[in-house]
C-alpha cells in the first residue's frame, strides 16, 4: 500500500499518476487528510484509491498507517514531515516529499542510510524541477570541460494573461497564500553580483527589482530569494562571480506590494484583537499616520502614489466598508484572509508557471550563457500548472523508488543523474519541458 498524507490542491496530478501506476502493479493507495477535500473527492474516481480521515494528533493511527505502508508520500506542511520521518525509520518505510530538506531532516541522513532507506525530498517545482533542470545543464557543461562562471535562476507561480480580468495586481493564489504574504521576510537576501557579496533587506527587496524578458512570454519582474549563497555548496559552484535565485511576478506587482510592506500590514509578530464588524477601511486606517483627507489622498501623498497603485488598493477593498473576514490575528494573518477572497483562483482560471535559468560558462576561451526557459499554463482552477509541476516529478520519483531504480540511500534531493535524467525525460512527455538557447 502507498500512503499519501495530504489531499490539498497540489496533490491532483500526484494522485492521478500514482493511481494509474499502482493499478497496473496491483497496488492500492490510501489518501489521508483531516477531511474530504475537493481533491480527495476527485481521487475517489480511481478504484484503487481509498480515503481515510487522519487525525495527526492520534499518534497510534499515524503509526499504524506508516507501518502498513510500502511508501509514504507526505504532502503535509513541511514542519510535519519529521514526525512522519521518524516513524518511517522505526518501521523501515521509504518516504517522499516535495519540501526542502530541513535541518531536522538532514540530521536523519546517517540513520536513514544505515537502514537502507530512501527519503526523497525537494521533488516538486521549486525545489525540484529547478534543481534537476539546472544540474542537467551544468553537468553537461562540466563534462565538455567548461567552467561555470555565473548562475541565475528564477521561478514564479502566476496567472495566465487572459485570466487577469479586472484584477490590477495580475496575481491570484495558486500556492500557499501565507508564503506569499510573508515572502522575503527574515534575514536579508544574500547573493553574488560580479564577484561581490550583496545583502538586500526586506524593506528594499520589492522596491529594487529587475526586469527579465522571457522567451515565449514577455517581461516579468524578479526579486531575490533569501539565501542564494547556500547553492554554491549544493550545486558545487564555488568561484562563480554571480549567484542569484529569485521569484517572478508580473510587472507592477512589486512596487504596489511595497505599500502594505512599509505600512506594516505584513507584520506577523503582534496579535490584534479587533472589534466585530471592523471594516477594511477602518483596519487599513490603523496603519496610516493621522492627517486630514481621504484614505486615497493620504496614500497618494505618503507614497507619491499614481492612479495604478490606488487602483490596486481599491481592488482589495481597503478604502471601503466591507467587513474584515477575521478580526483576531496578526496583521499578516488578517491581510492573508483579505487577499484569499480577492486573489482566489476561480474554477475556470488558468494559472502559469515560469522558470528561467541563465548559466554563464567559459569553454575553449569563449564566454557563453546557456538560457533555459519553461513556461507552463494550467488547464483550469483545479488542474493547475502549479499542481502539475509539484505533483508529477514527485510521482515519477515515487515510481522509480518503487521499481528499485534509485540506488542511492539516505536523505536525498534530485541533484544526481539517476534521478534527474529519467524524471526530466518523462516530464517532457507530459508537456513540462525547457526551451534552450545559447548567447
Amino acid at each position: 500500500m502507498i500512503s499519501i498524507l495530504g489531499a490539498g490542491r497540489s496533490s491532483v496530478f500526484l494522485i492521478e499518476y500514482l493511481a494509474a501506476y499502482c493499478a497496473d502493479q496491483n497496488k492500492s493507495i490510501t489518501l489521508c487528510d483531516k477531511e474530504m477535500t475537493p481533491t480527495a473527492k476527485y481521487a475517489m474516481d480511481h478504484f484503487n484509491v481509498k480515503f481515510s480521515p487522519l487525525d495527526l494528533d492520534d499518534k497510534d493511527q499515524l503509526e499504524n498507517l506508516v507501518m502498513s505502508s510500502e511508501l509514504v508520500v507526505s504532502m503535509l506542511p513541511a514542519f510535519m514531515h519529521i514526525e512522519v520521518a521518524l516513524l518511517c525509520i522505526k518501521h523501515k518505510v521509504n518516504l517522499a516529499t516535495a519540501s526542502y530538506i530541513s535541518p531536522a531532516m538532514a540530521e536523519l541522513a546517517t540513520e536513514v542510510e544505515a537502514n537502507g532507506l530512501v527519503f526523497l525530498n525537494e521533488m516538486g517545482l521549486d525545489p525540484g524541477i529547478d534543481h534537476m533542470s539546472a544540474m542537467q545543464i551544468m553537468d553537461d557543461i562540466k563534462a565538455k570541460g567548461g567552467k561555470i562562471t555565473g548562475f541565475k535562476s528564477f521561478c514564479g507561480g502566476l496567472i495566465a494573461d487572459e485570466d487577469d480580468g479586472d484584477n490590477p495586481w495580475k496575481y491570484k493564489f495558486s500556492w500557499n497564500p501565507r508564503n506569499v504574504v510573508l515572502a522575503a521576510q527574515g534575514q536579508p537576501a544574500q547573493y553574488l553580483e560580479n564577484g561581490h557579496l550583496k545583502l538586500k533587506p526586506y524593506q528594499r527587496i520589492f522596491n529594487e527589482t529587475e526586469i527579465y524578458n522571457i522567451e515565449g512570454y514577455g517581461a516579468l519582474e524578479a526579486y531575490p530569494n533569501r539565501d542564494s549563497l547556500k547553492y554554491l555548496e549544493l550545486y558545487d559552484l564555488h568561484g562563480v562571480k554571480d549567484m542569484l535565485r529569485g521569484t517572478f511576478r508580473k510587472t507592477g506587482y512589486c512596487s504596489a506590494w511595497q505599500i502594505p510592506l512599509i505600512l506594516g500590514m505584513t507584520d506577523d509578530s503582534v496579535v490584534l484583537d479587533l472589534r466585530p464588524n471592523t471594516s477594511l477601511a477602518e483596519w487599513f486606517e490603523m496603519y496610516l499616520p493621522h492627517s486630514e483627507g481621504s484614505l486615497q489622498d493620504r496614500i497618494r501623498k505618503m507614497f507619491n502614489a499614481k492612479d495604478e497603485l490606488i487602483d490596486k488598493l481599491t481592488f482589495l477593498g481597503l478604502f471601503g466598508n466591507e467587513t474584515l473576514p477575521v478580526t483576531h490575528g496578526t496583521s499578516a494573518a488578517i491581510f492573508e484572509e483579505i487577499l484569499k477572497s480577492k486573489w482566489k483562483l476561480q474554477s475556470d482560471d488558468k494559472d502559469l508557471v515560469v522558470m528561467l535559468h541563465q548559466i554563464a560558462y567559459e569553454l575553449n576561451g569563449k564566454q557563453t550563457t546557456h538560457e533555459s526557459v519553461m513556461v507552463l499554463k494550467g488547464e483550469d482552477g483545479s488542474r493547475t500548472a502549479m499542481a502539475k509541476t509539484v505533483g508529477l516529478p514527485l510521482a515519477i520519483a515515487c515510481k522509480l523508488l518503487l521499481e528499485g531504480k534509485i540506488k542511492s540511500k539516505g536523505v536525498l534531493a534530485p541533484m544526481k543523474k539517476e534521478l534527474y535524467e529519467p524524471i526530466l525525460a518523462e516530464l517532457k512527455q507530459h508537456g513540462i519541458e525547457f526551451k534552450d538557447r545559447l548567447y
